[in-house]
Protein backbone atom coordinates (compact mmCIF):
# COMPACT_ATOMS: atom_id res chain seq x y z
CA UNK A 1 0.00 0.00 0.00
CA UNK A 2 1.23 3.10 -1.03
CA UNK A 3 1.92 5.81 1.56
CA UNK A 4 -0.64 8.78 2.40
CA UNK A 5 0.60 12.54 3.02
CA UNK A 6 -0.89 15.68 4.39
CA UNK A 7 0.27 17.86 2.26
CA UNK A 8 0.16 22.01 3.45
CA UNK A 9 -0.25 23.96 -0.20
CA UNK A 10 1.15 27.76 0.08
CA UNK A 11 0.18 29.68 -2.97
CA UNK A 12 -1.52 32.96 -3.37
CA UNK A 13 -3.30 31.67 -6.74
CA UNK A 14 -6.26 30.59 -6.00
CA UNK A 15 -6.26 28.22 -9.51
CA UNK A 16 -3.00 26.54 -8.26
CA UNK A 17 -4.72 25.79 -4.84
CA UNK A 18 -7.30 24.46 -6.19
CA UNK A 19 -5.34 22.83 -9.14
CA UNK A 20 -3.03 20.87 -6.71
CA UNK A 21 -6.10 20.01 -4.18
CA UNK A 22 -7.26 17.80 -6.36
CA UNK A 23 -4.43 16.21 -7.95
CA UNK A 24 -3.23 15.43 -4.15
CA UNK A 25 -7.09 14.48 -3.26
CA UNK A 26 -7.18 12.06 -6.19
CA UNK A 27 -4.03 10.42 -5.24
CA UNK A 28 -5.62 9.40 -1.65
CA UNK A 29 -3.63 12.49 0.01
CA UNK A 30 -5.10 15.12 2.19
CA UNK A 31 -4.68 18.28 1.48
CA UNK A 32 -4.66 21.97 3.50
CA UNK A 33 -4.40 25.18 1.57
CA UNK A 34 -2.94 28.02 2.70
CA UNK A 35 -2.97 31.64 1.13
CA UNK A 36 -0.25 33.76 2.73
CA UNK A 37 2.18 32.90 5.13
CA UNK A 38 0.05 33.67 8.23
CA UNK A 39 -2.23 30.82 7.14
CA UNK A 40 0.45 28.33 6.60
CA UNK A 41 1.71 28.86 10.36
CA UNK A 42 -1.70 28.89 11.77
CA UNK A 43 -1.77 25.53 9.80
CA UNK A 44 1.42 24.37 11.02
CA UNK A 45 0.86 25.24 14.77
CA UNK A 46 -2.45 22.78 14.37
CA UNK A 47 -1.71 19.88 11.83
CA UNK A 48 1.14 17.22 11.52
CA UNK A 49 2.38 17.94 8.17
CA UNK A 50 4.41 15.70 5.62
CA UNK A 51 5.24 17.73 2.69
CA UNK A 52 4.67 21.29 1.86
CA UNK A 53 4.05 22.77 -0.95
CA UNK A 54 5.59 26.20 -1.13
CA UNK A 55 4.86 29.32 -3.86
CA UNK A 56 8.07 31.59 -3.90
CA UNK A 57 6.30 34.33 -4.39
CA UNK A 58 3.44 35.01 -1.92
CA UNK A 59 2.48 38.49 -2.82
CA UNK A 60 4.72 41.17 -1.57
CA UNK A 61 5.66 37.81 0.77
CA UNK A 62 9.09 35.45 0.21
CA UNK A 63 7.99 32.18 0.20
CA UNK A 64 11.08 31.10 1.46
CA UNK A 65 10.35 32.33 4.99
CA UNK A 66 8.00 28.80 5.05
CA UNK A 67 11.33 27.05 5.32
CA UNK A 68 12.41 29.24 8.16
CA UNK A 69 9.03 27.87 9.70
CA UNK A 70 8.88 24.52 9.04
CA UNK A 71 12.48 24.31 10.77
CA UNK A 72 11.32 25.50 13.88
CA UNK A 73 7.67 24.42 13.63
CA UNK A 74 8.03 20.66 12.28
CA UNK A 75 11.81 19.69 10.57
CA UNK A 76 11.21 16.43 9.51
CA UNK A 77 8.35 17.95 6.63
CA UNK A 78 9.55 18.07 3.27
CA UNK A 79 9.15 21.07 1.76
CA UNK A 80 8.99 21.84 -2.39
CA UNK A 81 9.20 25.04 -3.88
CA UNK A 82 7.78 26.56 -7.13
CA UNK A 83 7.55 29.16 -9.21
CA UNK A 84 7.19 29.87 -12.67
CA UNK A 85 10.29 32.61 -12.59
CA UNK A 86 13.13 29.79 -12.28
CA UNK A 87 16.77 30.90 -12.06
CA UNK A 88 19.87 30.14 -10.74
CA UNK A 89 19.88 31.93 -7.83
CA UNK A 90 16.02 30.78 -6.50
CA UNK A 91 16.81 27.18 -7.16
CA UNK A 92 19.87 27.47 -5.15
CA UNK A 93 18.79 29.68 -2.47
CA UNK A 94 15.68 27.19 -1.77
CA UNK A 95 17.94 24.15 -1.94
CA UNK A 96 20.33 25.40 0.23
CA UNK A 97 17.33 26.62 2.56
CA UNK A 98 16.83 23.16 3.11
CA UNK A 99 14.47 22.25 0.37
CA UNK A 100 13.76 19.35 -1.25
CA UNK A 101 13.28 20.19 -4.67
CA UNK A 102 12.11 22.75 -7.21
CA UNK A 103 9.31 22.26 -9.18
CA UNK A 104 8.89 24.77 -12.39
CA UNK A 105 5.30 26.77 -13.18
CA UNK A 106 3.02 25.56 -14.87
CA UNK A 107 2.95 22.42 -13.22
CA UNK A 108 3.10 19.40 -15.06
CA UNK A 109 0.92 16.61 -13.46
CA UNK A 110 3.64 14.03 -14.23
CA UNK A 111 6.11 15.71 -12.05
CA UNK A 112 4.00 16.29 -9.64
CA UNK A 113 3.33 12.65 -9.65
CA UNK A 114 6.97 11.40 -9.81
CA UNK A 115 7.84 13.29 -7.39
CA UNK A 116 4.92 12.48 -4.81
CA UNK A 117 6.31 8.16 -5.76
CA UNK A 118 9.95 9.62 -4.72
CA UNK A 119 8.36 10.40 -1.36
CA UNK A 120 6.80 7.05 -1.03
CA UNK A 121 9.59 5.00 -1.82
CA UNK A 122 11.96 7.29 0.55
CA UNK A 123 13.31 6.03 3.68
CA UNK A 124 12.05 8.27 6.80
CA UNK A 125 15.57 8.20 7.77
CA UNK A 126 17.27 9.72 4.24
CA UNK A 127 17.68 13.39 4.54
CA UNK A 128 19.14 15.83 2.26
CA UNK A 129 22.66 17.41 1.29
CA UNK A 130 22.06 21.32 0.55
CA UNK A 131 24.79 23.34 -0.86
CA UNK A 132 25.76 25.75 2.13
CA UNK A 133 26.51 29.43 1.36
CA UNK A 134 24.21 32.70 -0.34
CA UNK A 135 23.39 32.58 -3.94
CA UNK A 136 25.24 35.28 -5.68
CA UNK A 137 24.01 36.78 -8.92
CA UNK A 138 25.57 35.00 -12.52
CA UNK A 139 25.28 35.53 -15.72
CA UNK A 140 23.18 32.47 -16.65
CA UNK A 141 20.02 33.42 -18.21
CA UNK A 142 16.87 31.24 -18.81
CA UNK A 143 13.79 29.71 -17.20
CA UNK A 144 13.21 26.24 -19.54
CA UNK A 145 12.40 22.85 -18.49
CA UNK A 146 16.47 21.79 -19.85
CA UNK A 147 17.88 24.70 -17.91
CA UNK A 148 16.00 24.51 -14.71
CA UNK A 149 18.29 20.73 -14.50
CA UNK A 150 21.01 22.40 -15.06
CA UNK A 151 20.08 24.93 -11.99
CA UNK A 152 19.25 21.89 -10.03
CA UNK A 153 22.86 20.05 -10.66
CA UNK A 154 24.93 23.29 -10.02
CA UNK A 155 22.45 23.90 -6.80
CA UNK A 156 23.29 20.04 -5.70
CA UNK A 157 27.07 19.70 -7.00
CA UNK A 158 28.82 23.09 -5.79
CA UNK A 159 28.90 22.07 -2.11
CA UNK A 160 31.12 19.37 -2.79
CA UNK A 161 34.51 19.14 -4.07
CA UNK A 162 33.72 17.09 -6.36
CA UNK A 163 34.79 17.05 -10.08
CA UNK A 164 32.64 17.93 -12.55
CA UNK A 165 32.55 17.52 -16.61
CA UNK A 166 30.67 20.31 -18.44
CA UNK A 167 30.03 19.09 -21.68
CA UNK A 168 28.05 21.36 -24.29
CA UNK A 169 28.35 22.86 -28.14
CA UNK A 170 30.83 25.59 -28.77
CA UNK A 171 28.83 28.97 -27.50
CA UNK A 172 26.73 27.30 -24.51
CA UNK A 173 28.03 28.50 -21.93
CA UNK A 174 30.04 25.77 -20.13
CA UNK A 175 32.68 28.53 -18.55
CA UNK A 176 29.30 30.78 -17.34
CA UNK A 177 28.28 27.15 -15.53
CA UNK A 178 32.07 26.64 -13.80
CA UNK A 179 31.89 29.96 -12.69
CA UNK A 180 28.60 29.89 -11.26
CA UNK A 181 29.94 26.29 -9.25
CA UNK A 182 32.73 28.36 -7.96
CA UNK A 183 30.53 31.42 -6.47
CA UNK A 184 27.99 29.27 -4.95
CA UNK A 185 30.63 26.73 -3.18
CA UNK A 186 32.53 27.04 0.20
CA UNK A 187 35.39 28.13 -2.19
CA UNK A 188 33.93 31.38 -3.44
CA UNK A 189 36.48 33.52 -1.89
CA UNK A 190 39.34 31.70 -3.16
CA UNK A 191 40.62 32.20 -6.74
CA UNK A 192 38.66 31.00 -9.98
CA UNK A 193 41.62 30.32 -12.36
CA UNK A 194 40.36 29.21 -16.49
CA UNK A 195 42.70 28.53 -18.84
CA UNK A 196 41.57 27.10 -22.64
CA UNK A 197 43.64 23.87 -23.23
CA UNK A 198 43.22 24.31 -26.76
CA UNK A 199 44.94 27.76 -27.00
CA UNK A 200 48.79 25.90 -25.64
CA UNK A 201 50.65 23.85 -27.19
CA UNK A 202 51.21 21.14 -25.09
CA UNK A 203 54.89 21.98 -23.37
CA UNK A 204 53.62 25.46 -22.62
CA UNK A 205 50.27 24.19 -20.96
CA UNK A 206 52.53 22.06 -19.07
CA UNK A 207 54.32 25.32 -17.93
CA UNK A 208 51.20 27.26 -17.47
CA UNK A 209 49.50 25.00 -15.13
CA UNK A 210 52.79 23.39 -12.90
CA UNK A 211 54.68 26.14 -12.78
CA UNK A 212 58.69 26.16 -14.10
CA UNK A 213 61.81 27.07 -12.13
CA UNK A 214 64.72 29.18 -13.07
CA UNK A 215 66.87 27.76 -16.22
CA UNK A 216 64.10 25.14 -16.91
CA UNK A 217 64.24 26.13 -20.45
CA UNK A 218 64.88 29.34 -23.15
CA UNK A 219 63.60 32.47 -21.69
CA UNK A 220 63.23 31.25 -18.13
CA UNK A 221 64.51 33.86 -15.93
CA UNK A 222 62.65 33.36 -13.04
CA UNK A 223 60.87 30.90 -11.14
CA UNK A 224 56.95 30.50 -11.98
CA UNK A 225 53.97 29.45 -10.11
CA UNK A 226 51.55 27.23 -12.90
CA UNK A 227 47.87 27.99 -12.48
CA UNK A 228 47.45 24.69 -10.16
CA UNK A 229 49.32 26.82 -7.39
CA UNK A 230 47.53 30.29 -8.02
CA UNK A 231 44.64 28.23 -7.47
CA UNK A 232 45.46 27.12 -4.37
CA UNK A 233 42.32 26.72 -2.17
CA UNK A 234 39.88 27.64 -5.13
CA UNK A 235 39.09 26.26 -8.63
CA UNK A 236 41.06 25.29 -11.74
CA UNK A 237 38.43 25.39 -14.62
CA UNK A 238 40.02 23.24 -17.77
CA UNK A 239 38.25 24.48 -20.61
CA UNK A 240 38.55 22.39 -23.58
CA UNK A 241 40.48 19.77 -22.05
CA UNK A 242 39.43 17.15 -25.02
CA UNK A 243 42.32 19.44 -27.14
CA UNK A 244 44.97 18.03 -24.68
CA UNK A 245 47.72 15.14 -25.95
CA UNK A 246 47.88 11.72 -24.60
CA UNK A 247 51.51 12.83 -22.42
CA UNK A 248 49.71 15.61 -21.19
CA UNK A 249 46.82 13.52 -19.46
CA UNK A 250 49.69 11.24 -17.78
CA UNK A 251 51.05 14.36 -16.03
CA UNK A 252 47.29 16.06 -15.13
CA UNK A 253 46.34 12.30 -14.00
CA UNK A 254 48.92 12.42 -11.45
CA UNK A 255 48.74 15.96 -9.87
CA UNK A 256 44.58 14.94 -9.95
CA UNK A 257 45.31 11.84 -7.92
CA UNK A 258 48.15 13.36 -5.97
CA UNK A 259 46.98 16.98 -5.29
CA UNK A 260 50.37 17.71 -5.63
CA UNK A 261 52.22 19.33 -9.20
CA UNK A 262 55.92 19.52 -9.92
CA UNK A 263 57.05 22.14 -11.91
CA UNK A 264 59.44 21.77 -14.87
CA UNK A 265 62.81 21.45 -14.01
CA UNK A 266 61.99 20.65 -10.45
CA UNK A 267 62.59 17.99 -8.45
CA UNK A 268 60.02 18.82 -5.75
CA UNK A 269 56.62 18.15 -5.68
CA UNK A 270 54.44 21.05 -3.70
CA UNK A 271 51.10 19.89 -2.49
CA UNK A 272 47.82 21.75 -3.67
CA UNK A 273 44.43 22.25 -2.90
CA UNK A 274 41.71 22.58 -6.33
CA UNK A 275 39.00 22.00 -6.89
CA UNK A 276 38.65 20.81 -10.80
CA UNK A 277 36.36 21.67 -13.46
CA UNK A 278 36.66 20.98 -17.02
CA UNK A 279 34.90 21.39 -20.01
CA UNK A 280 34.74 20.33 -23.18
CA UNK A 281 32.47 20.86 -26.95
CA UNK A 282 33.21 17.48 -27.60
CA UNK A 283 32.38 13.36 -27.34
CA UNK A 284 34.95 12.26 -24.50
CA UNK A 285 33.79 9.09 -24.56
CA UNK A 286 34.06 8.59 -28.52
CA UNK A 287 37.78 10.39 -28.17
CA UNK A 288 38.50 7.30 -25.53
CA UNK A 289 37.53 4.62 -28.35
CA UNK A 290 40.08 6.54 -31.03
CA UNK A 291 42.91 6.39 -28.48
CA UNK A 292 43.19 10.53 -28.23
CA UNK A 293 41.78 10.91 -24.64
CA UNK A 294 43.20 8.57 -21.61
CA UNK A 295 39.95 6.80 -19.90
CA UNK A 296 41.30 6.85 -16.40
CA UNK A 297 41.51 11.03 -16.54
CA UNK A 298 38.05 11.01 -18.24
CA UNK A 299 36.72 8.50 -15.07
CA UNK A 300 38.18 11.43 -12.63
CA UNK A 301 37.39 14.77 -14.09
CA UNK A 302 33.39 13.21 -14.82
CA UNK A 303 32.54 12.47 -11.15
CA UNK A 304 29.18 14.94 -12.35
CA UNK A 305 28.69 15.28 -15.18
CA UNK A 306 26.51 18.63 -16.68
CA UNK A 307 25.13 18.49 -20.36
CA UNK A 308 24.35 21.85 -21.59
CA UNK A 309 21.40 22.53 -24.08
CA UNK A 310 22.05 24.09 -27.55
CA UNK A 311 19.78 27.43 -27.74
CA UNK A 312 17.69 25.26 -30.79
CA UNK A 313 16.79 23.07 -27.55
CA UNK A 314 15.48 26.18 -25.40
CA UNK A 315 14.07 28.30 -27.78
CA UNK A 316 11.67 29.37 -25.42
CA UNK A 317 14.33 31.05 -23.47
CA UNK A 318 15.04 33.65 -26.62
CA UNK A 319 13.23 36.33 -25.41
CA UNK A 320 14.73 36.60 -21.98
CA UNK A 321 18.06 35.94 -23.34
CA UNK A 322 17.39 39.21 -25.93
CA UNK A 323 16.30 41.21 -23.26
CA UNK A 324 19.54 40.82 -20.93
CA UNK A 325 21.71 41.03 -23.78
CA UNK A 326 20.51 44.35 -25.12
CA UNK A 327 20.41 45.69 -20.99
CA UNK A 328 23.92 44.51 -21.04
CA UNK A 329 24.71 46.68 -24.28
CA UNK A 330 22.98 49.87 -23.12
CA UNK A 331 24.67 49.69 -19.83
CA UNK A 332 28.16 49.53 -21.63
CA UNK A 333 27.35 51.72 -24.64
CA UNK A 334 25.29 54.51 -22.16
CA UNK A 335 22.13 54.29 -24.47
CA UNK A 336 18.38 52.80 -24.25
CA UNK A 337 18.07 51.00 -26.95
CA UNK A 338 14.51 48.89 -27.19
CA UNK A 339 13.54 46.29 -29.26
CA UNK A 340 9.94 45.51 -30.47
CA UNK A 341 8.05 41.87 -29.50
CA UNK A 342 7.91 41.21 -33.17
CA UNK A 343 11.79 41.82 -33.42
CA UNK A 344 11.92 39.40 -30.84
CA UNK A 345 9.68 37.09 -32.32
CA UNK A 346 11.77 37.29 -35.33
CA UNK A 347 15.08 36.48 -33.67
CA UNK A 348 13.11 33.61 -32.02
CA UNK A 349 12.51 31.97 -35.31
CA UNK A 350 15.98 32.46 -36.63
CA UNK A 351 18.86 29.57 -36.25
CA UNK A 352 21.54 29.98 -33.92
CA UNK A 353 24.76 27.29 -34.88
CA UNK A 354 27.17 29.34 -32.52
CA UNK A 355 24.27 29.43 -29.83
CA UNK A 356 24.19 32.02 -27.01
CA UNK A 357 27.23 33.71 -28.23
CA UNK A 358 26.11 33.95 -31.55
CA UNK A 359 23.06 35.81 -30.39
CA UNK A 360 24.58 37.72 -27.67
CA UNK A 361 27.00 38.97 -30.91
CA UNK A 362 24.10 39.65 -32.72
CA UNK A 363 22.40 41.68 -30.60
CA UNK A 364 25.42 43.59 -30.00
CA UNK A 365 25.22 44.21 -33.44
CA UNK A 366 21.72 45.35 -33.44
CA UNK A 367 22.13 47.97 -30.81
CA UNK A 368 25.23 49.21 -31.86
CA UNK A 369 23.57 50.28 -35.45
CA UNK A 370 20.39 50.86 -34.57
CA UNK A 371 19.74 54.69 -34.86
CA UNK A 372 16.19 55.04 -34.19
CA UNK A 373 16.07 53.74 -30.07
CA UNK A 374 14.08 50.83 -31.07
CA UNK A 375 15.04 47.77 -33.05
CA UNK A 376 12.23 46.36 -35.39
CA UNK A 377 11.53 43.26 -37.54
CA UNK A 378 13.01 45.32 -40.52
CA UNK A 379 16.78 45.99 -38.29
CA UNK A 380 16.73 42.20 -37.15
CA UNK A 381 16.22 40.84 -40.87
CA UNK A 382 18.95 42.69 -41.97
CA UNK A 383 21.63 41.67 -40.09
CA UNK A 384 19.71 38.19 -40.51
CA UNK A 385 20.31 38.68 -44.20
CA UNK A 386 23.99 40.09 -43.82
CA UNK A 387 24.62 37.03 -40.85
CA UNK A 388 23.32 34.25 -44.10
CA UNK A 389 25.06 36.15 -47.04
CA UNK A 390 28.74 35.49 -44.66
CA UNK A 391 27.53 32.06 -43.56
CA UNK A 392 27.19 31.57 -47.58
CA UNK A 393 30.24 33.07 -47.98
CA UNK A 394 32.56 30.74 -45.56
CA UNK A 395 30.71 27.48 -47.27
CA UNK A 396 31.45 28.41 -50.71
CA UNK A 397 34.92 29.20 -49.46
CA UNK A 398 35.25 25.28 -47.81
CA UNK A 399 34.41 24.26 -51.11
CA UNK A 400 36.93 23.67 -54.37
CA UNK A 401 38.55 26.49 -56.24
CA UNK A 402 36.47 29.18 -54.11
CA UNK A 403 37.97 32.12 -51.98
CA UNK A 404 39.94 31.42 -48.90
CA UNK A 405 38.66 31.16 -45.79
CA UNK A 406 40.76 33.90 -45.11
CA UNK A 407 39.44 35.88 -47.65
CA UNK A 408 35.66 35.50 -46.10
CA UNK A 409 37.15 36.60 -42.94
CA UNK A 410 38.96 39.95 -43.88
CA UNK A 411 35.58 40.54 -46.34
CA UNK A 412 33.32 40.36 -43.10
CA UNK A 413 35.90 42.79 -41.20
CA UNK A 414 36.22 45.28 -43.41
CA UNK A 415 32.48 45.10 -43.84
CA UNK A 416 31.93 45.48 -40.41
CA UNK A 417 34.94 48.42 -40.50
CA UNK A 418 33.00 50.52 -43.13
CA UNK A 419 29.28 50.29 -41.37
CA UNK A 420 31.24 51.22 -37.93
CA UNK A 421 32.90 54.45 -40.55
CA UNK A 422 36.30 53.24 -38.68
CA UNK A 423 35.32 53.23 -34.98
CA UNK A 424 37.76 50.33 -33.80
CA UNK A 425 36.09 50.22 -30.21
CA UNK A 426 32.71 49.79 -32.27
CA UNK A 427 33.79 47.03 -34.59
CA UNK A 428 35.46 44.56 -32.42
CA UNK A 429 32.00 45.27 -30.17
CA UNK A 430 29.52 43.96 -33.61
CA UNK A 431 32.71 40.81 -34.55
CA UNK A 432 32.09 39.87 -30.83
CA UNK A 433 36.10 40.30 -29.92
CA UNK A 434 37.95 42.14 -28.25
CA UNK A 435 40.09 44.89 -29.82
CA UNK A 436 43.02 44.36 -29.55
CA UNK A 437 42.25 40.85 -31.12
CA UNK A 438 41.08 43.08 -34.38
CA UNK A 439 44.46 44.25 -34.43
CA UNK A 440 45.94 41.14 -34.33
CA UNK A 441 43.62 40.32 -37.37
CA UNK A 442 44.11 43.19 -38.60
CA UNK A 443 47.76 43.02 -38.99
CA UNK A 444 47.89 39.05 -40.14
CA UNK A 445 44.94 39.78 -43.15
CA UNK A 446 46.50 42.89 -44.20
CA UNK A 447 43.56 45.49 -43.05
CA UNK A 448 44.80 48.89 -42.99
CA UNK A 449 42.60 50.14 -39.79
CA UNK A 450 44.35 53.37 -40.75
CA UNK A 451 41.75 53.96 -43.52
CA UNK A 452 37.73 55.14 -42.47
CA UNK A 453 35.91 53.77 -45.14
CA UNK A 454 38.13 50.98 -46.84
Amino acid sequence: MSRQFNVLVVDDDESTRKFLYSVLEAEGHTCQLADSLSTAELLLRQQQMDLALVDLYLGTENGLNVLDLLKVTQPQCKCVVMTAHATLETVTRSLSGGALEYLSKPLLIDDLLSLLQKLESRRPSETEIAPAGPAPETAIVGRSAKMLEVYRAIARVAGSNASVLILGASGTGKELVARAIHSHSPRAHMPFMPINCGAFPETLLESELFGYEKGAFTGASADHAGLFEAAHGGTLFLDEVSETKPGFQVNLLRALQDQQVRRVGSNKYVPVDVRILAASNKNLEELIGTGSFREDLYYRLSVVTIQLPTLAERREDIPLLVQHFLKLSNQRNKRDIRITAQGVQVLANLSWPGNVRELENFIERLAIFCVSGEIGVADVEREASNKRKFAAAAAAASGEGGTTLLDVERQHIVRVLQDSRGNKSKAARALGIERKTLYEKARRLGIDLQVNKL
